[in-house]
């Protein structure tokens, strides 16, 4: 049990005393572990949503064949009306489809995604993109590494967790809108395919 409970606590000095800096490096390690671990789920579900959206583009392909071949493309009004109707569906599966692409991958680096440029402190050796832009050999590389003090450190940590904050929260949000506009794309299919059987049966 003592130690479990040292292992959960942090690193010790010689004398058993866990030091405060210890603490708060060992904290922010944690939350880096949790947000990593967040942004891995919150890709994976936006994985889950294209992989429907595919569904529901494979669905909207096989109503527009129907639609072209069948008896509904005689009736200009009736092909008009689940014309619009479709185009609406593949549009909000399309729209679906960018925000889920977003989620798995940003356009921009954080820094510029988020407007912050210099005014946050680069987060080196924590941060691959700063670390790659502001260490451009392998010698400054590794005489930042053995040069690092502990508050650098700590600020390193600090910078890469509130990215990684930032982060998880821009692709939460659209991955939510994803969703929205998911449902609301199966529920466009599931009218138009309904109604393009009620129509077939009637002009048999």
């Amino acid at each position: 049990m003592d130690q479990e409970s040292d292992k959960i606590a942090g690193p010790t000095t010689e004398d058993g005393v866990i030091t405060t800096s210890a603490n708060n490096i060992e904290l922010l390690r944690w939350h880096l572990d949790r947000y990593d671990r967040l942004r891995s789920s919150t890709a994976n579900r936006a994985s889950v949503i294209l992989s429907a959206a595919a569904i529901l583009s494979a669905a909207n392909a096989v109503i527009l064949s129907q639609v072209l071949t069948g008896p509904i493309h005689d009736r200009q009004w009736l092909f008009a009306t689940f014309g619009v109707a479709l185009l609406a569906s593949t549009a909000l599966v399309v729209l679906s489809l960018i925000r889920s692409a977003s989620v798995l991958v940003t356009s921009r680096d954080s820094r510029a995604l988020f407007g912050v440029g210099d005014e946050v402190p680069p987060g080196l050796i924590f941060n691959g993109t700063d670390t790659v832009q502001r260490l451009r050999s392998f010698a400054e590389f590794a005489n930042t590494v053995e040069s690092q003090q502990e508050a650098d450190i700590y600020r390193a940590a600090q910078v890469e967790l509130w990215i990684g904050i930032k982060q998880h929260r821009y692709r939460y949000v659209r991955l939510r809108s994803a969703g929205r506009l998911l449902r609301w794309a199966a529920v466009t299919v599931l009218l138009v395919l309904g109604s393009v059987v009620v129509a077939l049966i009637s002009l048999m």
